[in-house]
């Protein structure tokens, strides 16, 4: 069932109060290595990155091998550069074209597909839940940066780029006037339909993981995923809460929650595992 039409279903205020986002924001800058020289890229990466990273990428241990979401991407490498800027001084003396090189290189070696941890966090005084992949939005949460969250334990895998068969999930931070929260979908068309009806929600990223989708009448996943479940919190402080265990789910709606997804069994997503 779409979230939109739950959202729908509910009064919002027409004022919106813009103050300082207490959500954790993180911001990517994307861009594409097109026809670029893998073989420079290999001998930049042997030189700079190799000492943190192994010399096989695609074979370092996480969080390590998170530099493969920079394959084709040199604008995850300079993201990287900024979050870890004590790590990757060395980004001061590339070049553009060095930056598209080593992405192409990247691309070059990778092999199975990577995944990352696509955390939960819970907030008691707020009754909140959240979820994050993204390490600026870990460190943030689990130095206390932003006090009151605290990891529930439970996580389920994503895909941090592009991967074959898998959609990229959106990520909307819902202002405090209506719910300080944020809000996710695999489902491009569901989040399409959220920026048109509810423009004061922000899209702070249209791919901030992947993930595999179930099929929209039956909500079965492909062989060897684990479903991912979406409870909404019925409440005017609007949350919903991701989540793999159905007993978690059936705990959370018999508190009042609302069930959403596809199928008899409302699957929303579908983790590899």
């Amino acid at each position: 069932m779409s979230c939109v039409r739950r959202i729908a279903s509910r009064v919002y205020k027409t004022r919106v109060t813009w103050i300082a986002f207490i959500g954790v924001l993180a911001c990517a800058i994307f861009g594409v290595a097109h026809g670029q020289n893998a073989a420079n890229g290999a001998t930049l990466y042997r030189a700079n990155c190799q000492v943190c990273h192994s010399p096989d990428p695609s074979t370092a241990m996480p969080p390590f091998n998170l530099i493969m979401t920079a394959a084709n991407d040199p604008g995850q490498i300079t993201f990287a550069a900024n979050t870890y800027a004590s790590q990757m001084g060395f980004i001061n003396y590339l070049t553009t074209s060095d930056l598209a090189d080593l992405a192409a290189y990247l691309a070059t070696v990778q092999g199975a597909a990577v995944t990352v941890d696509v955390i939960e966090y819970y907030n008691a005084s707020q009754d909140h839940y959240f979820i994050s992949s993204l390490q600026p939005d870990i460190n943030a949460l689990d130095s206390g940066l932003f006090p009151g969250w605290a990891r529930t334990g439970l996580t389920f895998k994503a895909y941090p780029q592009a991967n074959p068969g898998a959609s990229p999930v959106c990520r909307f931070y819902i202002p405090p006037v209506d719910g300080d929260s944020h809000f996710y979908s695999a489902s491009p068309t569901e989040c399409a339909a959220v920026q048109v009806k509810f423009p004061a929600f922000v899209l702070e990223s249209s791919s901030v993981m992947y993930i595999d989708v179930p099929d929209p009448t039956t909500g079965a996943c492909p062989p060897g995923d684990i479903p991912v479940y979406r409870v909404w919190d019925n409440r005017s402080d609007t949350n919903h809460r991701y989540t793999t265990s159905s007993a978690i789910r059936a705990q959370m709606v018999a508190k009042g929650w609302i069930a959403e997804g596809y199928g008899p069994d409302l699957v929303v997503m579908c983790a590899p595992e």
